[in-house]
């Protein structure tokens, strides 16, 4: 096996740890808030406060591995999500597990964020488009079975078992890292973490009018893209009372075939059409998905078909802009690509945080808040991204 296929697959394993995280419980939401005594607000800030944890912590890890290197500011990070990992199996309240998601989140923050810098310290340009699309694809194989895995591990061994298995699943992605991941960062020096370095890197990446847009539009793709995991299991578990096992197999299929489908289709196209238009694609896949949310809820109400079918498409659109914002926002910061990948991350899992807080304290008795999520985050990326555009093209006629 070459070393870029090693490479992959050590990403792939990455990759997944930090998103089995945010949503393998998620069909324990209604269980946990019994027995914890909580409300199912309580349950559903869990997950919102792994993601502020994770969006936080994105500040510090790209910085400290333009000095250190990917490898070992990844080790160090999996070290501190293993911790909250053992410290939420014994929580005996709703408020030390919420402490303990958050320092499960501080932990993961190293995943999010430096997968990025990985595959742009090896790839650029189209090509990392490219092949972070097949990473989605081998990604489609795994994480939709999360909420599926979870459902299995509470209904045979109670929801604190979810938490034994993320454990193991650290300390192996750990052993993993240790033994077969070679470093790829070609620039990383201690002189990188003086404060003058951090400053300037970061204003030259503040600068580019095209990644503060592109930013802004991740923050509110995957913002509603979370929304779905953080208000779905109280939508179809606790008022329709469907059970968690049937909730885990419809994310793994529906989802699955989503993300296959769309991660197949970018990775084939995106050098035929390229990214901004496979980006334009998905946002108008997902608004359209929110608008069928929307119609489902005036004339048909509360049904399980009539929340799930609308959130397909959603996951759809929203696997054409991942690899294709990223790879826009990423290319031209390639010698600091560890601080490009921390701004980057922090705003995508900010939105994470930011509607999952929101829907956590919104009405949960229908799909209403869900659709509006759906509808209003593809337009305001549309117009974003649409007046970056021209506001690119008017600097450079006039530069010309």
């Amino acid at each position: 096996m070459n070393s870029r296929n090693i490479l992959f697959i050590i990403v792939l394993l990455v990759s997944c740890l930090s998103q089995f995280a945010s949503d393998i419980y998620a069909p324990s939401l209604s269980v946990i808030s019994r027995q914890l005594h909580s409300t199912i607000n309580q349950a559903q800030w869990s997950m919102a406060i792994y993601m502020l944890g994770v969006a936080l912590s994105l500040l510090f890890y790209g910085p400290i591995s333009e000095g250190f290197g990917r490898k070992w500011t990844l080790v160090t990070g999996l070290c501190i999500m293993f911790s909250g990992s053992i410290m939420a199996f014994f929580a005996p309240s709703i408020g030390v597990l919420i402490l303990s998601r958050f320092i499960q989140g501080l932990g993961a923050g190293s995943c999010q964020g430096l997968v990025r810098a990985i595959f742009r310290d090896v790839f650029s340009g189209d090509e990392l488009a490219k092949y972070g699309s097949y990473l989605m694809i081998s990604i489609v194989f795994v994480v939709p079975v999360a909420p599926t895995l979870g459902a299995y591990l509470q209904h045979f061994f109670g929801w604190r078992s979810i938490f034994i298995f993320m454990s193991l699943y650290v300390l192996i992605t750990i052993a993993v890292l240790i033994r077969f991941f070679k470093e790829t960062s070609q620039h990383h020096h201690l002189e990188r973490l003086k404060p003058g370095f951090i400053i300037n890197s970061y204003a030259q990446i503040l600068k580019s009018r095209i990644f503060i847009g592109i930013t802004a539009c991740s923050f509110l793709t995957y913002g509603a893209f979370f929304a779905w995991f953080t208000a779905s299991p109280v939508l179809l578990i606790h008022n329709l009372k469907m059970t968690p096992v049937t909730y885990g197999w419809i994310n793994f299929i529906g989802g699955g075939l989503a993300y296959g489908l769309s991660g197949l289709l970018n990775g084939r196209l995106v050098t035929k059409f390229g990214a901004a238009n496979m980006m334009r694609f998905g946002w108008t896949l997902m608004l359209s998905a929110g608008l069928l949310m929307l119609l489902g809820y005036l004339f048909i109400g509360m049904r399980s078909w009539v929340i799930f079918v609308p959130a397909i498409l959603f996951f759809i659109g929203s696997t054409f802009i991942y690899p294709n914002a990223s790879a826009i926002a990423m290319t031209p910061f390639g010698k600091v690509a560890g601080y490009a990948a921390a701004l980057y991350s922090f705003m995508q899992v900010a939105g994470a945080a930011f509607f999952g807080a929101l829907v956590s304290y919104l009405p949960d008795t229908n799909q209403l808040p869900l659709a509006v999520a759906f509808i209003l985050a593809p337009i305001l990326c549309l117009l974003i991204y649409e007046g970056i555009v021209r506001s690119t093209n008017n600097q450079m006629r006039d530069a010309q």
